[in-house]
């Protein structure tokens, strides 16, 4: 059913060139005695490319129903992500490629969104922080703990952070899953 572009609001999915795309960002634009237009990022589910467009508020776009399902991971076979409802115990396998950059941050038993359009997965979603422990990295140089140094450090998942001079192996650290920031240690 065919809405106002005015009407959709950011973060919400709509139908554009036949693919589904989330509106990442939505500013109204008046110049002067002009029309007022929105300049809108488009983020594609399927390709997870942004693109920059601009809508009339008049414009009619078509509202895509998403379906946020929560799953469980277990493993990964091969290209393959193992993933189970937490409540059916149905399992699917669904391709690493849907998760991005954050499949490296993925740990068994970790909670996951998956997002559907018509019982198509299009994308996983990661929990914004991910709870990693330090497996191998150097020790930190006499001097360096005053001063806000960085290493490289190895997470229990295999990938690779920045973490301060002072966290040593076995610490447990948060990480942001989207860009694997260090955001502190856990207790």
């Amino acid at each position: 059913m065919p809405i106002k572009f005015n009407e959709v609001k950011q973060g919400e999915a709509i139908m554009y060139n036949n693919e589904i795309w989330i509106v990442f960002k939505k500013d109204l634009q008046t110049r002067g005695n002009l029309r007022s237009y929105y300049q809108v990022l488009l983020k594609n589910l399927e390709r997870g490319n942004v693109y920059n467009q601009r809508f009339s508020p008049e414009d009619n776009v078509e509202q895509a129903m998403l379906l946020r399902d929560q799953y469980e991971f277990l493993y990964m076979d091969g290209n393959m992500l193992v993933i189970m409802h937490p409540e059916t115990f149905d399992q699917i396998t669904l391709n690493k490629e849907l998760c991005g950059d954050a499949v490296k941050f993925l740990m068994p038993n970790q909670t996951v969104t998956v997002l559907s359009h018509n019982e198509k997965p299009l994308s996983i979603e990661m929990p914004q922080f991910v709870e990693l422990t330090i497996t191998e990295t150097p020790d930190a140089a006499r001097g360096d703990t005053a001063t806000s140094v960085f290493k490289n450090a190895q997470t229990d998942s295999g990938a690779e952070v920045k973490v301060p001079g002072h966290i040593k192996v076995g610490d447990k650290v948060r990480i942001r899953s989207e860009d694997g920031e260090f955001m502190g240690r856990v207790n």
